[in-house]
């Protein structure tokens, strides 16, 4: 073949790649931008939007944060409570006759919320579960704290401070979402043949429910030892009938999460540990990765955020500090 004919075919197959890889990005800007000039669309369907929960103020935060990063429209949406499961399942179901381009959920329970995923996936919409999953595989990927583990670590926190074989109590904040049933799972696994563990306290999600479950407790089984509370309001509660009782130098609390109510509370030590998360990060991947969804990426199926065990000892390390006290703005 002669030069001349040489050129001819390269310059015919880098034309070809061009022409490629224009279809590709075409075929991308088409689906993001649906020929109208908008932004892709995202559907962020938290537990709850009790923003008086530092945890999902959090998770907000770092959904706000993503969008204005990345440029796209997002809506979160989702019910007062975490224990309205009903209203979280009716809120998909108008939100999946809106179209999205992906949505983001925060499942208010394990099991329930699974016919609403499979109505996601029959449409051909991206799911992302993020903090709270469901028992199904019809998300497209999980990114939230290895729940399992963190309740592993704070069994392991809890024994730090007591003998082996001490009486321990567990206080839940419900019987139905992924997160509860993880970390007890993992509290009961840990604490196997090393504690006596007695049968779990379930609060609903409710400060003052754990407060009262905790006094009476406090005031009538004068053997229990520890006590694990395994999200914030369940932690702010236990805390507070520990304090009043007198009895926060003979009982460990261990506790979950990081408001500003439990910070005092370990800062004081009457929480001994807490297992914080990282529910900024939550919500920021949630975009970030449902978008890579929306373009077509392959995504891992589990992403996990992590956790760290924090205590009056380690709260002030510079990392622990950017770890509780997220920037935001």
């Amino acid at each position: 073949m002669t030069r001349e004919g040489r050129l001819v075919l390269m310059l015919a197959g880098a034309s070809l790649v061009l022409a490629i890889a224009i279809t590709v990005v075409f075929r991308v800007n088409a689906y993001l931008n649906d020929g109208t000039g908008n932004k892709p669309r995202i559907v962020v369907v938290l537990k709850s939007i009790d923003y008086s929960l530092a945890f999902w103020q959090t998770v907000k935060d770092g959904v706000e944060s993503a969008s204005k990063d990345y440029d796209v429209d997002v809506s979160i949406l989702g019910p007062l409570s975490e224990t309205q499961v009903d209203e979280q399942i009716r809120i998909m179901q108008n939100s999946l006759l809106d179209k999205p381009a992906a949505i983001v959920l925060a499942a208010t329970d394990f099991d329930r919320l699974v016919p609403v995923a499979k109505q996601v996936k029959a449409a051909h919409i991206p799911l992302v579960t993020i903090d709270s999953f469901i028992s199904s595989t019809d998300a497209d990927t999980k990114i939230g704290t290895n729940n399992y583990q963190a309740g592993r670590n704070a069994g392991a926190a809890l024994l730090k401070y007591l003998v082996p074989g001490s009486k321990i109590v567990i206080i839940s904040q419900d019987r139905g979402s992924s997160t509860a049933l993880d970390r007890e799972s993992g509290v009961r696994d840990f604490l196997k043949g090393k504690a006596q563990v007695e049968e779990t306290f379930y609060s609903s999600n409710d400060a003052k429910i754990a407060y009262n479950q905790t006094t009476q407790l406090l005031g009538t089984d004068m053997d229990v030892k520890g006590i694990i509370a395994l999200n914030d309001p369940t932690t702010i509660g236990a805390a507070q009938a520990l304090k009043e009782s007198g009895r926060a130098k003979d009982v460990v609390l261990i506790g979950f999460d990081n408001s500003l109510t439990v910070l005092g509370f370990v800062e004081s030590g009457v929480v001994r540990d807490t297992i914080v998360q990282k529910p900024f990060n939550m919500g920021y991947l949630g975009i970030k990765i449902a978008l890579d969804l929306i373009k077509g990426k392959r995504v891992e199926p589990f992403i996990d955020t992590g956790s760290q065990v924090i205590n009056s000892q380690n709260m002030l390390l510079p990392a622990n500090q950017q770890l509780l006290f997220p920037i935001t703005k």
